[in-house]
């Protein structure tokens, strides 16, 4: 009886065993790219995809780019989900679930990390980048913005790139082509500290307000003004609710694209790779997009006669980079040495 007994025990507890290799492997196994079974069949992987805008917008045109290259790339390994329109919670509470690993990937603009590491916000400095978009690009892949992006490591965020959704322009009820048509005006501002300096230096009153209230204060004179590119102007309908459209390309709206570093970290070389494969094939098509739909939406916007577009001339536009320079003060003034430091690796590589 008792041999019966101790042969009883001794099968459960193989059995046991057994049972937690399984579990053991299965974890390993995603880590490595096996099944629970312990085959060569790699396990799927979901990849929440988060971003602010709506489907027709370009950036959402560009997650789908990423959705198709990285899942052929990776013979369907991965499934990526896409979320527009903050489907997954507002901005700041992608990123922080992003740092938490309950969302894989965000697509946002830099602006939208000056709560989390202020020192990206260099990149919305006004009057600043390149104005021309080939130049703008080759600086997207210089050495200077790879250092600026990996400060959001220490965030818990693995940056890879920029995708570009457009040069902004102010818009409000009145042209805004001298820095004394800014005073008093009140202006919709994303949570940058830069952005925020930018409109106090020239006078003007930023207010921090969600994009998805942005039209409703302008029609109800809440706020002013607001910046956006002609196709996010187009998309949301603020040319209904201004006046007047000032071509000042004083800035982008370009979008970071963001990883949650410890689901990032934990990733394969092989996933590594086809991720920052998609990456570039998704940069390339978000900017055919804009080009596209900022020709498009700004022919729709003169055919409604809701909305002038005011150029800005070259002493215009002298006067305005000169008024708006003390916004680079305020950067410094906000991010210390390290700040200074790469506000002057910027200008360097932008020589």
């Amino acid at each position: 009886m008792k041999r019966a007994l101790a042969l009883v025990m001794t099968v459960a507890l193989a059995g046991l065993l057994a049972a937690c290799s399984e579990r053991g492997s299965s974890t390993s196994g995603e880590a490595s790219g096996t099944t629970a079974g312990g085959s060569n069949a790699p396990a799927k992987i979901v990849m929440k995809v988060s971003h602010a805008a709506s489907p027709a917008d370009a950036r959402h045109k560009g997650a789908e780019k990423f959705k198709e290259v990285l899942e052929k790339e990776t013979n369907g390994q991965i499934d990526v989900q896409i979320y527009p329109a903050s489907q997954l919670g507002n901005p700041t509470e992608t990123v922080e679930a992003m740092q938490a690993g309950t969302i894989e990937m965000v697509i946002l603009p830099s602006a939208f990390l000056g709560g989390f590491q202020p020192l990206v916000t260099v990149l919305d400095l006004p009057f600043f980048l390149p104005e021309k978009l080939d130049d703008l690009l080759k600086l997207h892949k210089s050495d200077a913005v790879k250092t600026v992006l990996e400060t959001t490591r220490e965030k818990g965020i693995e940056t890879i790139g920029i995708w570009h959704t457009g040069y902004k322009q102010f818009t409000a009820n009145k042209p805004l082509v001298k820095p004394e048509d800014f005073k008093g005006v009140k202006f919709r501002a994303m949570p940058s500290p830069v952005l925020f300096g930018q409109f106090q230096v020239i006078g003007g009153n930023p207010i921090n307000l969600p994009y998805s209230e942005t039209y409703s204060a302008l029609q109800t004179g809440a706020i002013d003004g607001q910046e956006n590119p002609i196709n996010t102007i187009m998309d949301m309908k603020f040319h209904e609710v201004q006046k007047a459209i000032t071509m000042s390309y004083h800035g982008t709206l370009d979008q970071l694209i963001m990883f949650s570093k410890v689901w990032y970290d934990k990733q394969p070389d092989n996933i590594k790779a086809a991720i920052k494969k998609a990456h570039e094939a998704a940069a390339q098509e978000t900017v055919k997009v804009t080009q596209e739909k900022e020709k498009s939406d700004l022919e729709a916007i003169k055919k409604t006669g809701k909305t002038d577009t005011i150029p800005v001339d070259a002493t215009q536009r002298a006067a305005l980079i000169e008024a708006f320079a003390k916004t680079q003060d305020v950067y410094v003034e906000k991010t210390g040495e390290r700040g200074k430091q790469l506000l002057e690796l910027m200008k360097s590589a932008m020589k």
